[in-house]
């Protein structure tokens, strides 16, 4: 029997402008035991994304909570480190 492609594409909703997209165009981020925020290649745990796009990582960086996404409060200093170092790639 062969497999048919459904066609699903996970969809996520991007932490900085609020659209969707698919999962695989989006940066997936988490936050480590320490509270800093990294990005994320393993694709476990609990997470949120950001599209690839400086726009985005500006507006994630006037958000003033995270909670919903991380179930933990970011403070500021580590969302801008994680813009500068996603600014750097």
């Amino acid at each position: 029997m062969t497999r048919v492609d459904s066609g699903h594409r996970p969809q996520r909703t991007c932490l900085g402008c609020n659209g969707r997209d698919e999962q695989n165009g989006l940066i997936r981020l988490t936050v480590t035991e320490r509270g800093d925020l990294r990005v994320d290649d393993m694709g476990r745990g609990r997470g949120g994304y950001l599209h690839r796009r400086a726009e985005c990582w500006q507006a994630f960086l006037r958000r003033k909570s995270l909670f919903r996404a991380f179930r933990v409060e970011i403070d500021k200093r580590a969302r801008e480190r994680l813009v500068r170092e996603l600014a750097k790639d």
